[in-house]
């Protein structure tokens, strides 16, 4: 234990990657103590804080500017325009990442449970019409959360298509829904269903994950050429998008913590 934790403090002298192979290596060793395949005392084998200070070298993403975000949503929508008209030009995987991404930036959802939103999350507002409540669930800390997104009425005109959460939640559903009896039981409840594409996998149903949000996310900015106000290439996180509303509510709440953390779903 000691020589693996030197190596991982080596591996990874920066952030929290080091800590979290950790963490996931002591829940294996503690469930193995269960069994009764290790008779060590645990208090003696696993020392109880081999990072500290670990907050202090973790960087937190940076939120959009308001150019940033400007520009990114002006691509998004372009898209959202082109996946409603059927002239789309990206693959399956980038379509659902321009959804998810619009939803990640209207309503603030920490990355996993947007990733494992299930098809009945969206649920009309106890009391505003115009409003929906998008349910979730978050596995550390307060378990389900309900986050308000705005409904406007859909026009006919593709340019005054609106690009508020309902909508594009309803679009997701709507391509996804004939990959559901295709999919594999574990993904029939998921949003973000798209087939593969991928060579001898056309039509393996996959959802996305963290590492294809990356790669279709990074293809986006791409191909609308988008820059930070710094000129280098935009790179966009479901952290950064989450950042960014935590920022305009801070803001426009004149610095209401109270208010902002019960938004966001955090402890003030």
């Amino acid at each position: 234990m000691e020589h693996y934790i030197s190596w991982l403090k080596l591996k990874y002298p920066n952030g929290s990657t080091a800590k979290n192979f950790y963490t996931s290596f002591k829940s294996l060793v503690i469930i193995l103590a269960d069994y009764g395949f290790i008779e060590n005392v645990l208090d003696d084998l696993l020392p109880p804080n081999p990072f500290p200070n670990n907050a202090q070298n973790t960087k937190d993403a940076e939120p959009l500017t308001m150019g940033e975000m400007q520009r990114l949503l002006s691509a998004l929508k372009s898209d959202f325009i082109d996946i409603y008209k059927g002239t789309f030009l990206g693959n399956e995987a980038e379509k659902m990442t321009v959804l998810l991404l619009i939803t990640a930036a209207r309503s603030g959802l920490n990355t996993t449970p947007l990733l494992e939103m299930t098809r009945d999350a969206l649920t009309p507002h106890p009391f505003l019409p115009n409003l929906k409540l998008i349910n979730t669930l978050k596995r550390r800390g307060k378990g389900a959360q309900s986050k308000t997104i705005r409904q406007t009425n859909l026009l006919n005109e593709y340019s005054s298509i609106p690009l508020d959460g309902v909508t594009v939640f309803n679009k997701a559903l709507a391509i996804s829904k004939p990959l559901v009896q295709l999919a594999s039981e574990e993904m029939r409840s998921y949003i973000w269903l798209f087939r593969s594409g991928q060579r001898g996998g056309a039509n393996k149903i996959a959802v996305l994950t963290p590492g294809t949000l990356y790669v279709c996310s990074k293809s986006i900015c791409e191909r609308h050429a988008l820059y930070d106000d710094k000129g280098n290439r935009l790179n966009v996180t479901l952290s950064r998008l989450r950042k960014t509303m935590e920022s305009r509510l801070w803001k426009l709440s004149g610095g209401d913590i109270i208010e902002v953390s019960s938004i966001m779903g955090h402890s003030p």
